[in-house]
C-alpha cells in the first residue's frame, strides 16, 4: 500500500454509488470495520443495530485485481469466496460477548489493552513489511500469546 497520497474514505453517509466510484478510483484497497462472511457494515445505528453493508457481493466486481485490505470479523471468509488477493481477517475479538460468544477467556480491560496494541501493531507491519509477510509478523509480534491474542493474532491471512 502506499503512502502519503490522497485518501477516500467512504462512511455510512455515502450512497451506493459513491462507494463503487470510490472502490473503481484505486488499486489499493483498505476496509476497516465491523461486519460478517457476507461483508462490511456501515456504521451502527443509535440502537446498535448495523443497518446496511457498504461493501457486499455487489462491489466485489470493482475489488477483483485489486490489492485488499479487509479488517473485519470473517472478511477471510468474503475473500475466499469471491477470490480476492489481499490481506483480510477472520473473527477478531474486539468485544467482551466476542470473547463470550467464542468461548476466550478475557476481561473487558484485557481485550481494550490488547485490541490497542493489536491495531497499532498492525498498523506498523501494514506500513513496513509486504502484506504477505504480515499475517507472521503479527504472530511474531503476539508478546502476551494468551488465548484471547494468539486467537486474534492467528487470525491474519493473506489471499
Amino acid at each position: 500500500m502506499s503512502s502519503g497520497r490522497m485518501v477516500t474514505r467512504i462512511t455510512e453517509m455515502n450512497t451506493n454509488g459513491a462507494v463503487r466510484r470510490a472502490l473503481r478510483a484505486d488499486n489499493d484497497i483498505m476496509m476497516l470495520g465491523h461486519g460478517t462472511e457476507y461483508g462490511l457494515f456501515s456504521k451502527p445505528n443509535r440502537k446498535g443495530v448495523f443497518e446496511r453493508c457498504l461493501v457486499y457481493h455487489r462491489h466485489v466486481s470493482f475489488l477483483r485485481g485489486k490489492t485488499c485490505i479487509g479488517i473485519w470479523c470473517h472478511a477471510d471468509k468474503f475473500a475466499d469466496k469471491y477470490k480476492l488477493h489481499g490481506l483480510f481477517s477472520g473473527m477478531i475479538i474486539s468485544e467482551l460477548q466476542e470473547a463470550i460468544e467464542n468461548k476466550i477467556p478475557a476481561t473487558k480491560e484485557e481485550i481494550d489493552v490488547e485490541m490497542e496494541k493489536f491495531t497499532l501493531r498492525l498498523k506498523y507491519c501494514i506500513e513496513n513489511y509486504a502484506l504477505e509477510e504480515v499475517p507472521q509478523r503479527m504472530l511474531e509480534m503476539d508478546d502476551v500469546k494468551s488465548a484471547l491474542t494468539r486467537f486474534n493474532y492467528g487470525n491474519l491471512f493473506y489471499y
